[in-house]
């Protein structure tokens, strides 16, 4: 029997931004996809997804099958070892399970397809290395079908513990933090949302918003022009490009000034020695992650009232920070509150949502 679990993830910093080419921080967490596997005589693999539900079969005979949804992330993961020139030669009945809020912005469906891969990777002994298996990932998930998101949630259910991502197109920059951050609670709303449509729509808002500033000013640079560079600028364009600019850019340098902070707190985030300077730490970023909110709120427009009104009650209780999670618009939530992770779980639940205290996780692995 082989067994894999996969991370489901947090965006500390940088929702909407990862496929705009802009930085994210995220963290893996103690939520997971699992995955079990045994050997079958027969020349398939069987896949049982019972929390979907839905049944999957794959005969090996080392051709691509076809696709029978616009998602169908089984298939395109087994197509694309295909395509590389690896074959299959014994079966496997499969199944795969999850404790990951579902269509809630914590990454179920990539922690999922990274379960996936990694199975193919070890029965197939492609070896890839991790980096290469979270491409692997974006392409089976986003480039196959063609659709809006980033690299954010294959790295960060690779790699586990704490992120840094440039998704760059030809190189995506990857620094990894070997830490274990505390205090996190995750609050599902209940609220559905459409992933993939809502991604898109903001993404091509935000597009549309940074093509009409570029006309006016041929200089602007979305990764080094300021605030105060456009301001000039801003004025000519409608009041929604506007607020797109302004959200992006905004949170673009609140993700560079968290990451600032991490690196000069490492050390006490690694031994954990000073609580003084450990709550210090903690209430910075909490600052940055209300900060990151209120333009993920008033000006990316992607919050609800439901989320806003669960992050209100957690700060009025004492959470030194928070923020919605997730492409939005319904989904999830999480507070920031060491030591008092109980009392935000239940402020959460007892607003209409669903609390879970959630810990840092490793990365995909066998278990």
């Amino acid at each position: 029997m082989i067994r894999i679990k996969s991370p489901g993830r947090v965006c500390l910093f940088g929702e909407h931004q990862d496929y705009l080419g802009y930085p994210i921080i995220a963290l893996a967490i103690s939520k997971f996809i699992y995955l079990e596997a045994e050997k079958i005589s027969e020349s398939t693999f069987i896949i049982d997804l019972p929390d979907i539900p839905e049944m999957v079969e794959i005969p090996l005979k080392n051709k691509e099958v076809a696709y029978y949804s616009k998602r169908d992330y089984i298939r395109s993961g087994f197509n694309l070892f295909i395509r590389e020139g690896f074959r299959f030669n014994k079966g496997y009945k499969i199944k795969i399970t999850g404790d990951i809020p579902i269509n809630a912005g914590v990454a179920s469906s990539s922690a999922l397809l990274i379960a996936w891969l990694y199975f193919l990777n070890l029965i197939s002994k492609r070896n890839l290395d991790p980096y290469n298996l979270a491409i692997e990932g974006f392409n089976a998930e986003v480039k196959e079908f063609a659709e809006a998101g980033g690299m954010m949630d294959h790295f960060s259910s690779v790699y586990g513990n704490l992120i840094y991502l440039e998704p760059r197109i030809l190189k995506p920059n990857l620094t990894t933090y070997d830490l274990k951050l505390d205090g996190f609670v995750l609050g599902n709303s209940l609220e559905k949302k459409d992933t993939v449509e809502d991604l898109n729509r903001v993404k091509l808002q935000a597009i549309k918003a940074f093509k009409e500033l570029k006309s006016i000013m041929p200089s602007f640079n979305p990764f080094t022009s300021s605030l105060n560079q456009l301001s000039h600028y801003l004025p000519h364009l409608n009041k929604e490009s506007q607020k797109k600019i302004i959200g992006n850019i905004i949170n673009r340098d609140l993700t560079l000034k968290a990451k600032t902070l991490i690196e000069n707190n490492f050390n006490i985030l690694k031994f954990k020695k000073n609580n003084k300077q450990l709550e210090f730490f903690y209430r910075q970023l909490g600052n940055l992650l209300n900060l990151h909110h209120k333009q993920l709120k008033e000006n990316i427009q992607i919050s609800t009232e439901k989320i806003d009104k669960i992050l209100s009650n957690c700060l009025d209780s004492g959470a030194f920070g928070g923020k919605i999670n997730g492409s939005g618009f319904g989904g999830t939530m999480f507070a920031l509150f060491p030591k008092n992770e109980g009392i935000i779980k239940k402020i959460i639940e007892d607003t209409g949502g669903k609390g879970f205290i959630i810990k840092t996780s490793n990365g995909v692995e066998v278990y």
